[in-house]
């Protein structure tokens, strides 16, 4: 039966989720995301969202705003209580928060996380969202602390810190719907939040490999 109003923008963000998670997001049509959340007019999601772009906004947003209040009051408190240059405490601020959610969904979005950071329409379209400040902000205060490594490996770090965040994530969710062991939620943060750490402040090699640009 076709749905109208909020549930029905609800579910086809609920299915967009999975179908983004499942094939990409260049490979789910405003259509597809119709079918599956049970519209009968196939032109639903492009009533609700405009075009993809659209619906991967509604899609990061659900989810996030959550994730970016919590991490907000991390890094609040992190700076009442003195703590603003504590590095690991600052990559905790991170992780946790987006853990919990993806924890408390049981769902999809740490899969969808991980297209849209491989996919140039989506990764430009989030990063530029009010939902990300609080990575944004986070992101620049762990630049800050590594001062000792120069710029460009600096931003390496960064970025690779990201991928092993939402990459491990990921994986952790889909070990749950593939019903293979995996860690606790609290094991899961502790253990990321320790090797990110060790990847930010892993020495600089003394002899990089030059020329290599692929």
């Amino acid at each position: 039966m076709a749905r109208s109003g909020e549930p029905a923008r609800q579910a086809l963000i609920e299915h967009a989720e999975r179908l983004f998670a499942e094939r990409g997001i260049e490979g789910v049509s405003l259509r597809d995301v119709s079918a599956a959340a049970g519209q009968r007019n196939h032109s639903a999601a492009q009533y609700h969202f405009g075009d993809r772009r659209g619906l991967v906004i509604a899609v990061y947003e659900a989810r996030m705003r959550l994730v970016d209040e919590r991490r907000r009051v991390r890094l609040v408190e992190l700076d009442t209580d003195g703590r603003s240059a504590d590095l690991g405490a600052l990559v905790e601020a991170v992780v946790a928060p987006l853990v919990e959610i993806v924890a408390e969904a049981d769902g999809w979005y740490g899969r969808f996380l991980a297209r849209t950071r491989w996919d140039t329409m989506a990764w430009d379209v989030v990063a530029h969202l009010p939902e990300a400040h609080s990575i944004l902000e986070a992101e620049h205060r762990i630049v800050a602390l590594l001062h000792d490594l120069p710029d460009g490996v600096r931003r390496s770090r960064v970025d690779q810190l990201l991928t092993l965040v939402v990459g491990t994530i990921a994986g952790w969710e889909w070990s749950h719907h593939r019903g293979v062991p995996r860690l606790s939620q609290q094991d899961l943060t502790a253990d990321l939040v320790s090797t990110a750490v060790a990847l930010l402040g892993a020495p600089v090699p003394t002899s990089p490999l030059r020329g290599v640009h692929a």
